[in-house]
C-alpha cells in the first residue's frame, strides 16, 4: 500500500514556482471552470463556492467555478466520450470519478497527459499522478459498511456478520453490486468467494438503495448497506446527530481513490488544471474534507490518514484500487453484470 508521508508545505511557497504563475495567468484569462457532479460530492454548489474564494485567494485570479449538479460519474464520462467522438467541445472542463469510472475513459485517450509535479512539486508526489498525467488522485476512499450503530444487533467486524440471522430482513445493498467489483478480482477474494457471498447475502436484504440514499439508514429503514461506495455519507450523518457510522470489513478492505482529469477537448484546460492543483494543495485538502469527509490519507495533515493509521495498527490490509489495477482486470466488468443480476433478480 502506497504510503509514503509528504511534508507540510505551504501553498503560498508553491505559488511562487514560475510555472505555478503563468498558469494561474492563463486561467485567469480564461475566467472560468465548468464543472459538474452530485451535490453530496465536495459540498455540490455550496462546496464550489467555498473553493472559489479559497481558490482565487491563493492564486490572486478571478477564475468562475461553474457548477451544475450532475448525474452519476459514469454517465458525465459517457457524454464525455460522446462529445470527444463528435468532436465537440466537452461539457465539463474536469472530470471527477473513481478508478471503475475513469479507468474506461483513459482507453479512450481523450484525457489530457498532464505534468502536475511541475506546479505543486512539493504536494504532488509521483504516485498521485497515474496513467501518465491522464488522472491526479486528490481524495481517499475507504470501502466498507455503512450502518445505523444505534439499531444494529451487534457491532460488525467482517462481512461475514452481515450473513448473521440477527440482520435478516434489515439490511440493503445497492443494484449497482458496489465494491463487490473489487472483491471478484482474481487476486482479491474471487469469482467463486465473491459469488456465493452475494448470494447468500440477497437472502438477508430487503432492499436495494444507491450509496447515497444514506438517510433511509439514519431513518432506519434499513439498519445497514452492505457493501458502500465509500464511508463519507456516514461522517456527514455523524456530524448531524444521526446514529451512523461505517465499519472497514477486517476481511474485505478497499482503499480507492478519486481522481481529477482534464478532457482534452476542455473549453478552459488552463482553469481545470489549476482548480485541480488547488485541490492537493493544504486549503484545498481541508476544504474537501471539510464537504466531502475526503482527503488524502498520506498528507501529514490528513483526517482520514488517522483513521487508516489505526486500521493498520490492527492488522488490517487494505487493497489498493488504482486505475493501474483495474486496467489489469478485464474480469471485473463482466463478473459485475452478473452480480447484478443477482442482486437485482429477488429485489
Amino acid at each position: 500500500m502506497a504510503a509514503l508521508m509528504l511534508t507540510a508545505t505551504s501553498a503560498r511557497a508553491a505559488e511562487m514556482n514560475p510555472e505555478l504563475k503563468k498558469l494561474a495567468a492563463a486561467a485567469d484569462k480564461e475566467g472560468g471552470v465548468n464543472l459538474s457532479w452530485s451535490q453530496s460530492t465536495l459540498g455540490g454548489s455550496q462546496g464550489a463556492a467555498l473553493i472559489q474564494t479559497a481558490m482565487n485567494k491563493m492564486f490572486g485570479t478571478r477564475v468562475r467555478l461553474n457548477f451544475a449538479p450532475g448525474p452519476a460519474m459514469a454517465r458525465i464520462g459517457n457524454q464525455l466520450a460522446t462529445e470527444w467522438q463528435a468532436k465537440q467541445p466537452a461539457h465539463v472542463d474536469v472530470y471527477l470519478g473513481a478508478a471503475a469510472q475513469t479507468a474506461p475513459l483513459v482507453k479512450l485517450g481523450f484525457f489530457e497527459a498532464v505534468d502536475w509535479k511541475r506546479y505543486l512539486p512539493e504536494r504532488v508526489n509521483s504516485e498521485f499522478v497515474e496513467v501518465d498525467g491522464q488522472a491526479l488522485r486528490f481524495v481517499t476512499g475507504l470501502s466498507g459498511v455503512t450502518y445505523n450503530s444505534r439499531l444494529a444487533p451487534f457491532k460488525p467486524t467482517t462481512l461475514a456478520d452481515f450473513l448473521k440471522p440477527e440482520w435478516k430482513g434489515k439490511i440493503a445493498s445497492t443494484p449497482y453490486a458496489a465494491s463487490f467489483d473489487v472483491l471478484v478480482a482474481d487476486d482479491v477474494w474471487g469469482k467463486e468467494k465473491t459469488f456465493d457471498y452475494v448470494r447468500k447475502l440477497t437472502s438477508q436484504i430487503s432492499g436495494l438503495i444507491r450509496c447515497g440514499d444514506s438517510e433511509r439508514i439514519a431513518t432506519g429503514e434499513f439498519i445497514a448497506l452492505v457493501m458502500d461506495c465509500t464511508g463519507q455519507d456516514a461522517k456527514i450523518w455523524q456530524e448531524r446527530g444521526a446514529p451512523m457510522d461505517q465499519m472497514i470489513p477486517l476481511d474485505a478492505a478497499q482503499q480507492r481513490y478519486y481522481y481529477l482529469s482534464v478532457p482534452k477537448h476542455a473549453k478552459n484546460p488552463n482553469a481545470a488544471k489549476l482548480f485541480s492543483l488547488f485541490m492537493l494543495t493544504k486549503e484545498g485538502q481541508r476544504l474537501a474534507y471539510q464537504t466531502w469527509k475526503a482527503d488524502l490519507h498520506v498528507y501529514p495533515e490528513s483526517q482520514l490518514g488517522k483513521q487508516v493509521r489505526d486500521y493498520i495498527g490492527k492488522g488490517v490490509t487494505f487493497k489498493e484500487v488504482t486505475i493501474g489495477w483495474w486496467l489489469k482486470h478485464p474480469e471485473i466488468t463482466s463478473y459485475k453484470r452478473q452480480m447484478i443480476k443477482i442482486l437485482t433478480k429477488k429485489n
